[in-house]
């Protein structure tokens, strides 16, 4: 038997044995709240290939998701403080990004997570976003590669959590505003972080096993 066979194996064994089901995610649930100044309701949207802001442009707030149910290996800083290494976290980005001119406000809106709001990367350069974009950014999202002015809050620009809702206010003119919102999420089944401590996705498990 091959290496490969036989990680499957003793995977495919684990999932019997320990009642391995479906990895839980912690995504945004819901949004609510106002119409924005050009008269656009927030929403989420699937992660985009860019989230740059010559290529990511509305007229109101949108949110997607990033990484989901990892594992931080590292300290990761956000807004006035640290979420520590060894907890399990999903991420989300939400921003506002004026296509044209003039000036767009669009307050009061409520995001509601899967898990409790863990903290908030909304710094005025982007830095703290920045730094941990390659642990929780979307694999499949371009990010910009430097930190510029504006990118984050400053002015009237504001939020607050409550448990698994955040309620954001943005006003941009040019550039927009972004910021990372880092959740909790479950913990795994013992059987799922077993599988991942043996570096095998249970989803392309799935997959091999229908095939």
């Amino acid at each position: 038997m091959n290496v490969s066979r036989a990680k499957a194996s003793l995977a495919l064994g684990l999932m019997v044995c320990l009642g391995v089901g479906s990895v839980a995610s912690a995504d945004i649930t819901g949004v609510s709240g106002p119409m924005s100044t050009r008269g656009v309701a927030a929403m989420e949207i699937a992660a985009p290939a860019f989230a740059t802001n010559a290529a990511a442009t509305n007229e109101a707030q949108q949110g997607f998701n990033e990484q989901q149910d990892i594992l931080l290996t590292t300290d990761v800083a956000v807004d006035g403080g640290m979420i520590s290494s060894g907890t399990w976290v999903s991420s989300h980005m939400i921003f506002l990004n004026n296509p044209g001119g003039g000036r767009i406000t669009h307050n009061d809106v409520v995001w509601t997570f899967d898990g409790d709001v863990l903290g908030v990367m909304s710094n005025s350069n982007g830095g703290l976003e920045m730094a941990s974009t390659s642990i929780l950014g979307s694999t499949t999202t371009t990010y910009p590669g430097s930190t510029f002015n504006a990118r984050g809050f400053e002015g009237n620009d504001d939020y607050t959590i409550s448990g698994n809702t955040l309620t954001v206010d943005m006003t941009v003119t040019q550039p927009g505003d972004w910021i990372r919102v880092v959740t909790a999420s479950p913990v795994p089944a013992p059987g799922a972080a077993l599988l991942a401590a043996f570096g095998l996705p249970i989803a392309g498990l799935a997959k091999r096993r229908k095939r």
